[in-house]
């Protein structure tokens, strides 16, 4: 008998699969991505670009391409001036600091050493000497020595105490034969008012080689044209005590010489 309708075979099934994977792949490779590299970069520039009209006053394009750090801020203006603040005007110069609680007058800063020296001064007219400036006992003591040792050079240092009223002050001092000599005791002015030196010699020092007893601030021994000039040739101590009659404080003692 004649077959009127064409033999349907059943196709394996591996076949099937394999027809419907094509079919799917098809589908898919048809269709292009939804962002293409192109239009990424598109959208970039869109980004980056200022709005219409330019960036509002006050703000600036975002650095670095417009990528800011996770969660930051763009960088602040570094050069910018503080909040507030102004840069100083041109040619302006700070006005220099000032020195506070320092004595003086009129906003004048007074030397530590002017009212010694002042002191010294004062001593030193009474006799008409030269002022010379610094410790006002030893300024004292210059300015007599000028007049009253003139040529002699000091021998020693000077000796400085302080004496109560009515208070004595001894030392001995070692003279040279050959040479002479000039003593000095000065206290500067409202002090020692009253000064007696007496020069006493060995060897028991109760017999006077010199004095000064002028009931003045200064007394000197061996004054001028009269100085103490040793006969013996050999050196003898003598001792040399200085008196507040009138008067206490501050008082010194210096002695000169010079070759006979």
């Amino acid at each position: 008998m004649m077959q009127l309708f064409p033999v349907i075979r059943p196709l394996p099934l591996l076949a099937v699969v394999a027809c419907a994977s094509g079919a799917l792949f098809a589908c898919s490779g048809d269709k292009k991505d939804a962002v293409s590299p192109q239009a990424g970069a598109s959208a970039s520039a869109a980004y980056n670009a200022p709005p219409p009209g330019g960036y509002p006053p006050g703000s600036y394009p975002p650095p670095n391409g417009g990528a800011y750090p996770q969660g930051g801020y763009p960088p602040a203006n570094t050069g910018a001036y503080p909040q507030g603040g102004y840069p100083p005007p041109a040619g302006t110069v700070a006005p220099a600091p000032t020195a506070s609680g320092a004595p003086g007058l009129g906003g004048v800063p007074v030397d530590p050493n002017l009212l010694a020296q002042i002191a010294a001064a004062g001593a030193a007219v009474m006799g008409g000497g030269v002022i010379p400036a610094g410790d006002p006992i030893e300024a004292g003591i210059k300015a007599e020595a000028a007049k009253a040792a003139p040529g002699m050079q000091p021998e020693g240092a000077s000796v400085k105490d302080t004496l109560a009223a009515d208070g004595h002050r001894s030392l001995l001092v070692t003279l040279q034969g050959g040479k002479c000599y000039t003593f000095v005791a000065f206290s500067p002015a409202g002090q020692v008012t009253a000064v007696d030196l007496h020069l006493l010699m060995p060897p028991f020092y109760n017999m006077e080689a010199g004095k000064d007893d002028a009931n003045r601030n200064v007394a000197v021994i061996g004054r001028g044209a009269n100085p103490l000039c040793p006969v013996v040739p050999v050196a003898v101590q003598y001792k040399l005590d200085v008196h507040a009659k009138a008067g206490q404080g501050l008082i010194g003692l210096q002695m000169f010489s010079k070759t006979k």
